[in-house]
Parts: C-alpha cells; structure tokens; sequence
C-alpha cells in the first residue's frame, strides 16, 4: 500500500496557509469538547454525535424527533443488541448536519489519521483557490461527501461522522491541480519487503479513490461501516471545483 508522509513538490506556498491551520485546531477543539462531554457522561456524548453528525433518515424527513439506531448494519450481531436512542434536535440543526458532521470524530485514532493526510494536501490547494474560498470549498467538498452517503444510505439512521468527505474533496482538488507533483511514500508489496519511494501525486490519490470505489462495491462483503460513498462524493466535487481554478488560470497565462 501507498502511505504518504510529506509532499515533496516544487510548488512554494506563497501564502500562509491560514485556513488550513484554522480547520485542523477547529476541528481538534471540537473532538476535545465532545471527549470531555463523554468522560462525564457516555449518553452526553451520544446525544451530541447524534445531533450534530449526518442521520440519513432524519435529514431526508426533516423531522427533529427521530430514532437512531446505534448498532445495525454488522453480520452477526442479532437484534437483541440494536440499541435504539430517540434523539430531539433543532430544525437549524437537522439543516446543518451535511456540514457539521465533518467536524465530529469517533476517536482520537480517527481525527489524527484525517487531519495528517488534510495536512499534507490542503496547504498547495489554498494556495491556489486562495484563503478566502478555502473554506468555502471545503465545507462544499464536505456537503457533497455528505449527499453521496444520503443517495446510497437514504434509510439509515446511523450517525456518518469525519473529516473524510472534505478531506477528499482536498484530495481531489490536489490531483487536478498538482498531478505531477511527488508524494515520499511507503511501498510494501509483500510485508516482510518495505521500499521507499517517490511517485507522482496521481498515483498516490488514483489508488485512493481507486480503494475507496473497490470499497463501496464490496461494502456488504466486507461487512464494513466505513463511508466509502462519502470520501468518494467528496473527491469528485473536489475535483470537479478544482478544474474550473486550473482552466482559469491557464487562460490568464495564454493571455500574459
């Protein structure tokens, strides 16, 4: 597998990358907030994943009392252990759940593991979007994430939280616009042998979108709860923003 560890491109970021520093200690505030209400309460915690993360089922029917079912899904475990938790949320907050879903993790193993590869791509890509449409892009990047999971899981009443979606969409944004540049990276074709290498960026995020599509289609052979459709809607809205920047400035170069 590919596991990259620092861009080595020859692109200079001519500008801090604000934004980006701004969204990793948000979002990291917002784990620590949502750790302390779990170490006081686990139920406290529970309430807040649920109304802030992305319910399909109650999105989709507007309806600010809904049921969530927090174990479902997963070969092997019976009914008996569903647990079912209704939840009272706000309409404001039925609203906003594509976008503050993205802000919500459900460990430290998976905030840290999000946060390093949007560390790695997001810098160069608000460099060229520029800082003040950032963060526009990336809550786009991750409402889009979020409408790919409501389109194939309409039904469910899980909560879908992470970074995923948006840092997708960074992903995606990042293969358009940097396609040549080289990502340091592990390769491991057989365990015991690990080379380190330096592949274009292409390859990098081609395997990852490629993974994640194998992912979605063997969703139920895999038994996985992993929101493959998610980091797949958000790269292709990435993507698809990204092309628009990389035409535009290549017409102001034809034009200098």
């Amino acid at each position: 597998m590919f596991i990259p560890l620092h861009d080595q491109n020859n692109t200079e970021v001519r500008i801090k990358p604000y934004v980006t520093y701004g969204l990793i200690g948000f979002t990291t505030l917002i784990y620590i907030y949502q750790w302390f209400v779990g170490l006081g309460n686990d139920h406290e915690e529970i309430m807040f994943v649920l109304r802030y993360g992305l319910v399909p089922n109650a999105f989709l029917n507007g309806l600010p009392t809904y049921d969530c079912v927090l174990q479902s899904g997963i070969k092997g475990v019976s009914e008996q252990y569903r647990n079912v938790v209704s939840v009272t949320n706000s309409p404001l907050g039925i609203t906003l759940m594509p976008v503050t879903y993205a802000f919500l993790h459900a460990s430290w193993m998976h905030l840290i593991s999000n946060l390093w590869f949007f560390y790695i791509f997001a810098d160069n890509v608000e460099e060229r979007l520029g800082s003040a449409l950032f963060l526009p892009f990336y809550l786009v990047a991750a409402a889009s994430g979020g409408a790919m999971h409501l389109f194939f899981d309409a039904g469910s009443s899980l909560p879908l939280v992470g970074a995923s979606g948006a840092i997708s969409g960074v992903m995606g944004a990042y293969a358009v616009l940097f396609p040549a540049n080289r990502i340091t990276s592990y390769f491991c074709p057989v365990w015991f042998f690990i080379r380190r290498i330096d592949v274009p960026a292409w390859i990098v995020l081609g395997f990852y979108i490629l993974v994640q599509s194998f992912s979605l289609w063997n969703a139920e052979i895999l038994a996985s709860r992993t929101a493959f459709d998610c980091h797949i809607g958000g790269f292709i809205a990435g993507a698809l923003i990204a092309v628009m920047f990389r035409s535009s400035r290549a017409r102001v170069a034809v034009a200098e």
